[in-house]
């Protein structure tokens, strides 16, 4: 199939599966049919409040129906959705309003009270759309803008009489990334690029309509509204929303409503074994050892597959969840600049230690040095990936859009190599490599040898200068509830397994982590708290 945008995939579906369910939120069942009424209505009430196309319009809503509802609608009417962290507060949404110079909000009640105060800093926010019922004090502070409510917007408007026509380069979406190590950057991707991306997708996974996707992982993350929103809808498959990340929750919404596909980042996954008795600290599992299929009265029996990026998904978390489930782990791995996913393990082909699988259909990947020349099979160098997934570009940023694209190649800012099949693997950040007496410390290879110790539950590894301004490793250490270890020890056990420059210098134990929404770990803020 070749489509342009994400509305031909929602067209498309909702004439094949019209009374298949679209979306489930709890007892709430939102058909295909049902599904597109509500978006064209609220499309037209959109464009009664003056919205048009090139408009942009921020979003920040949980994993509620509306959330899909409120997107589809804007792009219905050709205007540039902005997703936002649903955790962000007053000063960010502002920044992100400010440099968007977004034409209004659509936001949760909740979130009311960070993101009124945020639009009103800036001058081209007029238009405020809350989900439930404006308290007096909302509508107070909205003045004098324009403030409504959105069941009322849906209820009194009719069907859109004509949707506006829509460019396939179009801008659709501004992404803004996580900031893991730097400040967060708008990326821009075009309709054409969002249904390339869900497309590659769609094929890699072979989604069909009878398939049943567990939305965990909050929409607003490119994982979250790429994979498990728009391919669910264009695969005519179910997407049943799950409004945060808790572990009843989520083991009684797979089981009451059967889901086959569970997509998550790493740190979710122990949940589902904590919940189940499980504690993630598994030896050795097989996939032989564990084909024995889940018990039929197991509530987790209806899984199929995980689908896993975001982060890196340790070696003894895939061995307890193949030894707990015995279930296809299919890890990935994306940028948000070609969103959700470059490189993936799938059911076509076999799966490989350490690798993060193959290039998505679609895609062209592979490794260049620091001249952009394409480096052989076997050295590491930086990831670089084209096709019609990538974006447009960073939102108002030439000069760092011209770094990142050159020649239509997307330069991730990653490290890895591949081997003679194609397989990628990962090495590290290009800005988390320590350059240490001539040699380079891959951050991540200090992190796995650390994290396979057992008394850790968590690190991570910096390069920090000290005061002769030579590079060192440290190491930020998180330990397992009710352990102790000295840095003496932990040095020791890094010995045994690394070379002697990779061993770090420093250590400082730490009761937790900064992490981004995903559960990524936010490494500038710990190099923030160093140079501090």
């Amino acid at each position: 199939m070749v489509a342009r945008s994400l509305l031909e995939f929602l067209d498309i579906s909702t004439a094949k599966y019209a009374s298949a369910d679209a979306f489930v939120y709890g007892e709430t069942r939102l058909t295909y049919q049902y599904f597109a009424g509500v978006v064209s209505r609220l499309a037209s009430g959109f464009a009664g409040l003056g919205l048009q196309r090139g408009d942009r319009v921020a979003i920040m809503i949980p994993n509620l129906p509306q959330f899909p509802l409120v997107y589809y609608a804007l792009l219905t009417l050709g205007v540039q959705v902005i997703p936002l962290n649903i955790l962000a507060r007053e000063a960010e949404i502002a920044a992100i309003l400010n440099e968007t110079q977004a034409a209004g909000f659509v936001a949760w009640e909740g979130f009311g009270r960070y993101v009124i105060p945020a639009a009103k800093k800036v001058a081209s926010c007029q238009l405020y759309v809350i989900l439930g019922n404006l308290s007096a004090e909302q509508r107070e502070a909205s003045k004098p803008n324009t403030c409504v409510e959105l069941t009322k917007l849906v209820s009194e408007s009719q069907p859109l009489a004509k949707r506006p026509a829509i460019n396939a380069d179009d801008t659709a979406l501004i992404l803004y990334t996580s900031g893991t190590t730097g400040a967060p950057r708008g990326v821009v991707l075009t309709h054409e690029n969002a249904a390339a991306a869900v497309l590659a997708c769609w094929e890699a996974f072979n989604i069909t309509a009878e398939h049943r996707f567990a939305a965990a992982l909050p929409l607003f993350h490119s994982l979250g509204h790429m994979l498990t929103m728009n391919v669910t809808l264009a695969a005519g498959a179910c997407c049943v929303l799950i409004p945060r990340i808790n572990v009843d929750e989520i083991i009684s919404t797979i089981a009451r409503e059967k889901i086959t596909h569970f997509v998550a980042v790493p740190s979710m996954l122990p949940l589902l074994l904590d919940g189940q008795g499980g504690n993630g600290s598994v030896q050795t599992a097989t996939e032989t050892e564990t084909a024995e299929a889940v018990a039929p009265n197991d509530p987790l029996s209806s899984l199929q597959v995980f689908l896993v990026s975001g982060a890196r998904m340790e070696d003894h978390l895939r061995e307890a969840l193949l030894q707990r489930f015995g279930k296809p782990i299919y890890e990935g791995y994306g940028v948000a600049e070609c969103p959700p996913l470059i490189t993936t393990n799938r059911p076509d082909i076999a799966i490989k230690s350490g690798s993060v699988g193959k290039q998505l259909p679609g895609l062209e990947v592979t490794i260049f040095d620091a001249h952009g020349i394409e480096l052989p099979p076997g050295q590491v160098g930086e990831i670089v990936v084209r096709g019609g997934a990538i974006m447009k570009g960073f939102y108002n940023r030439p000069e760092e859009t011209q770094q990142a694209l050159r020649d239509g190649w997307l330069l991730t800012g990653d490290l890895g190599w591949m081997d003679t099949s194609g397989y990628l693997y990962l090495a590290d950040r290009k800005k988390d490599v320590i350059k240490k007496g001539g040699f380079l410390v891959f951050s991540q290879e200090v992190e796995r040898c650390l994290i396979s110790h057992p008394k850790i539950r968590e690190c991570a590894v910096l390069g920090v200068t000290d005061r002769a301004l030579v590079e060192e490793v440290k190491a930020y250490i998180v330990l397992r509830q009710n352990e102790t270890a000295t840095k003496e020890e932990l040095a020791s056990y890094c010995a045994s397994r690394l070379a002697a420059y990779k061993i770090p210098q420093h250590f400082e134990f730490c009761s937790d982590l900064p992490h981004g929404p995903t559960g990524k770990i936010l490494k500038r803020m710990l190099r923030e708290r160093s140079s501090n």
